[in-house]
């Protein structure tokens, strides 16, 4: 036969003999050759119906598989190059060089947002055009592309990478509830971010937006991470280092739409607090961004940091906050019911299913959370796994109900979906068929009052970072903590010696507490509750100063062995005498505060503390305009400083037993700061543990005076 060349290409010649069960072997010519044996005809192999022209011979290529996404074309030269399949614009592949970049990002649609107008294998296979193509690669298993797979299969979650980010809806609300409720106690969980005008009982909260929630792709950090942890980025500690290393989290809400009601107490009805929605809901708007690091060896929260900005009825406010190893935006209650924050964000897969198998009818239990994976489940177009998950001590210890729904894909280290539905109260509403023990616990560890959460995250788009996070490795120079922390040698044990107080000792303030418990020996007749306490074994558990000029207002709250407790407000000026210390006003507490010197730990003096705070080297946020201390190391004029000593027991200064069972207490020194500036009224504080120096958080808040 006379040498004419096929105006179909071997791909398809190849096709067409996997579909006539002929080999697939040999060059164009013999392909042709081949099939023209096997009866086809001249025109069904892209050969003229009459005598053969010569041509030129096309180079031979061959079909390889790479991997399930990949498809490469090898040409006689070796040389990789790319290829557009077309037949009508129905089927599209894009033929890539074998070598791929490691650092490359995988950019996944999530399946809501999926293409609505693919076509589908079945429309495919319909097109006599493509049918060769599309048996081709099933046969060769190469079908990848398309993610043809029918049935959902089972998977573990994917670990994070460095780099990994998903951009997320918000809608809040389910029905006629609003997206958020909070009552009496539970309105700290809101006003230690917005300082409230009026003395609300009861807000809502409904509001509209998206999110987007990252790993950090730590670059360029000082001193330079080691090349085996690229990624990870330095980190402050709670005693000043900041050479931990740590991965970082982000996760921003940008609501446009923020709308808050607001009830007050009813005059009417004897100072209740109205339930239905009888506030008027005022507009705004917020961006509210959480950062967290999670140092690598321990696996442990290391920091977390809120930044926010608002505008509510028109009136702005801004924040920042920041604690170390605690704390969190639902604050003790996150403490107290551990997971509960997951509710906040699509949560992390691994977080709560490790390296279980999400497959039909899975069950476990993590972080507080029991979970099943309900079944399968469609968004968009694609299948996802749908699962149910209820907080076991909200359900256990009778506290309300609290669940989620999750839909998950395989693909996405987070939530592709997520409803969350709570509602905690202690008001006994949701303590039906409870046991006295439960209802009593209830009662000890909520605030009164209720909470309710009610929204929706919804992936829009998910892009894969390439290296998996180094969580559990070690690294050299690595912070200890017993070395970072104060030494034993600092401490006073003041407590088991019968002293009256914390000791001070400081030399940056003139008027220490040991002055102005001075005071006492002249104002004793106007405050006698307070100094019989003291002269029979009782003690001071919290102080507040106030300096103006060469004048200190000292506000001391005492407790008396028989539980009673109290407190008294005085000034000293210069030297105490009876000249110099004045007393202004004293009052008792309702509730008692508990008496427990047993418990009182050793700690260092507050002169000690002072010098750690202030050194700018340890932690440079305290210092400076919008901190606590001035350039020169000095206080702000208008800084105070206190401290409280909590113990475990039955009263008011029981912090301790309200979050752990623990028998020894806690002593923290607070410093803090008002100031204004422009239109601006400034807040700050910060908090650190006395008997190790550990800094517990700082606080910024701002609003218009």
């Amino acid at each position: 036969m006379a040498d004419e060349t096929s105006s179909l290409t071997v791909a398809k010649l190849k096709a067409l003999c996997v579909i006539n069960d002929l080999p697939t072997s040999g060059k164009k010519a013999e392909l042709v050759e081949r099939l023209l044996g096997a009866g086809l005809a001249r025109t069904e192999v892209g050969l003229s119906e009459s005598d053969p022209v010569e041509e030129a011979v096309e180079e031979e290529v061959v079909l390889s598989l790479e991997d399930e996404t990949t498809i490469s074309i090898e040409e006689d030269k070796s040389e990789a190059v790319e290829a557009v399949i077309e037949d009508d614009e129905v089927l599209e592949a894009v033929l890539v060089p074998d070598l791929v970049e490691e650092e490359t990002e995988e950019v996944f649609t999530p399946v809501a947002t999926k293409r609505k107008d693919a076509a589908t294998l079945a429309d495919m296979i319909k097109d006599p055009k493509v049918i060769a193509v599309v048996i081709v690669s099933l046969f060769l298993g190469a079908a990848g592309w398309w993610y043809i797979n029918s049935t959902l299969e089972p998977f573990t979650a994917e670990p994070l990478r460095y780099g990994d980010t998903m951009e997320y809806s918000i809608s809040g609300g389910l029905g006629d509830r609003p997206a958020v409720m909070a009552s009496e106690g539970f309105l700290d969980l809101v006003f230690n971010f917005l300082e409230p005008d009026d003395d609300y009982c009861r807000i809502f909260m409904d509001y509209e937006g998206r999110g987007t929630l990252g790993v950090t792709k730590g670059t360029n950090q000082l001193p330079p991470v080691p090349n085996n942890l690229d990624g990870a980025v330095r980190s402050q500690g709670p005693y000043g280092s900041n050479d931990w290393l740590a991965v970082e989290i982000t996760n921003t809400y940008e609501f446009d739409d923020f709308d808050i009601g607001r009830n007050t107490y009813s005059i009417i009805n004897q100072g209740s607090c109205p339930d239905a929605e009888d506030g008027a809901y005022v507009p705004g708007q917020a961006v509210l961004t959480t950062t967290r690091h999670i140092e690598l060896k321990e696996q442990a929260t290391l920091s977390t940091a809120f930044d926010f900005s608002a505008t509510i009825d028109n009136k702005p406010y801004e924040g920042f906050a920041k604690t170390f190893d605690v704390g969190g935006l639902l604050g003790s209650l996150d403490v107290v019911l551990p997971g509960v924050s997951l509710m906040l964000q699509p949560i992390e897969l691994q977080d709560l299913f490790a390296t279980d198998v999400i497959e039909e009818g899975a069950s476990g239990e993590r972080l507080g959370w029991r979970w099943r994976v309900v079944g399968e489940d469609t968004l968009g177009e694609d299948k996802t796994w749908k699962i149910a998950a209820t907080h076991v001590d909200v359900e256990r210890l009778c506290l309300g109900s609290a669940t989620m729904e999750i839909w998950a894909e395989e693909d996405n280290p987070w939530a592709t979906q997520q409803t969350v539905d709570v509602i905690i109260s202690n008001d006994g509403s949701l303590q039906t068929d409870c046991s006295p023990f439960s209802e009593a616990f209830g009662d000890y560890i909520l605030p009164e009052g209720e909470l309710e959460l009610h929204h929706t995250f919804k992936a829009t788009k998910l892009t894969r970072g390439a290296k998996v996070l180094d969580l559990g490795k070690d690294y050299d120079l690595r912070p200890r903590s017993n070395i970072l922390a104060l030494d034993d040698d600092v401490q006073e044990d003041w407590g088991g010696q019968e002293e009256l107080h914390p000791p001070d000792a400081s030399s940056m303030r003139q008027h220490t507490l040991e002055k102005a418990m001075q005071c006492f020996d002249h104002i004793g007749g106007s405050a006698s509750g307070a100094s019989a306490a003291l002269d029979n074994g009782g003690y001071i558990w919290r102080g507040l100063d106030k300096r103006n000029a060469s004048t200190t207002q000292w506000n001391v709250s005492w407790v008396h062995p028989d539980d009673t407790s109290g407190w008294v407000l005085f000034e000293v000026t210069g030297e105490p005498s009876s000249e110099n210390c004045t007393y202004l006003d004293k009052g008792s507490f309702e509730e008692l505060a508990s008496y427990n010197r047993e418990s009182i730990p050793a700690v260092a003096n507050m002169s000690t503390l002072e010098q750690r705070l202030s050194d700018t080297t340890r932690y440079p946020q305290l210092s400076g305009m919008d901190g606590v201390f001035d350039s020169s190391g000095d206080y702000h004029a208008d800084t105070r400083i206190g401290f409280l000593v909590a113990v475990p027991g039955d009263g008011a200064n029981d912090l301790l037993g309200q979050l752990t069972s623990t028998s020894v207490g806690a002593t923290t020194v607070d410093v803090s700061r008002t100031w204004e500036e422009g239109i601006w009224e400034h807040a700050f504080a910060v908090a650190i543990d006395a008997t190790d120096g550990r800094v517990v958080g700082w606080t910024k808040l701002s609003q218009v005076a």
